[in-house]
């Protein structure tokens, strides 16, 4: 499998991603926090990617532990991060090794987290992200309605705000024989040669994540369509 965009492409990730709402989430995740008398001092934040939200949730003045597998994307957030409110570490779920012993107050792990782990890894992750917030604490977790029977290739292209060609991606999910999905793309750009982009995702089904909550010992769930209007995940908020 190859990462391309990941862990080669970043820049071209965030020209994909830049029309984004990422001040939605950072607000709705805010939101949530409040409504359960949370108001954050330390944040843990799993697959940070390039640091968009990481730097919103920092603006709120909260110290921020961001996580990601991708090494190409950490470079780019450490860029955009305030070194000072925030820690990047490559490591990523469903054992996140964070060089820190002190419990968060609240957890994120948004934007499809939980669709790049197997599905023998959910149950420790959620149980790995529990041991990790104090009582009280507050994870924000997001799971992508991903077509669990494939899809027929879709067409991307992008401009940017004068016009101007970014890319044009083709990509569509084929099913595998272990009830995952085959992520496939080709990525042409302006200025360099076409590159392929494979990675295998989980299509997990909401009641599953429910019941996975459950037994990692969350005794307060609810459970949200999206951030915000035009959003189709499902937006789950557990409290330890």
């Amino acid at each position: 499998m190859s990462d391309g965009l990941y862990d080669e492409r970043p820049r071209l990730y965030d020209a994909i991603q830049s029309e984004w709402d990422y001040d939605r989430d950072a607000g709705f995740v805010f939101d949530a926090l409040a409504d359960r008398g949370v108001d954050p001092e330390r944040l843990l934040e799993v697959g940070c990617g390039t640091g968009e939200h990481t730097r919103r949730f920092a603006a709120r003045g909260v110290d921020v532990t961001a996580i990601d597998v991708h090494e190409g994307m950490l470079a780019v957030a450490r860029e955009k991060c305030p070194a000072d409110a925030v820690s990047i570490y490559r490591t990523g779920l469903p054992e996140p090794d964070l060089h820190d012993t002190e419990p968060f107050d609240a957890a994120v792990a948004i934007r499809g987290v939980v669709n790049h782990l197997g599905p023998g890894d959910l149950d420790p992750a959620l149980a790995a992200l529990r041991d990790r917030l104090r009582p009280g604490g507050v994870l924000v977790f997001d799971n992508s309605p991903l077509p669990s029977d494939g899809n027929s290739p879709g067409l991307d292209v992008g401009h940017d705000a004068n016009g101007e060609l970014r890319y044009v991606r083709v990509a569509h999910h084929v099913a595998t024989d272990d009830g995952r999905l085959d992520w496939r793309a080709v990525t042409f750009t302006p200025d360099g040669d076409p590159f392929t982009d494979r990675r295998r995702m989980t299509p997990f089904a909401d009641e599953r994540i429910g019941d996975a909550f459950a037994d990692a010992g969350f005794d307060d769930v609810d459970v949200s369509s999206g951030y915000g209007p035009g959003d189709d995940r499902s937006v789950f908020v557990a409290v330890r």
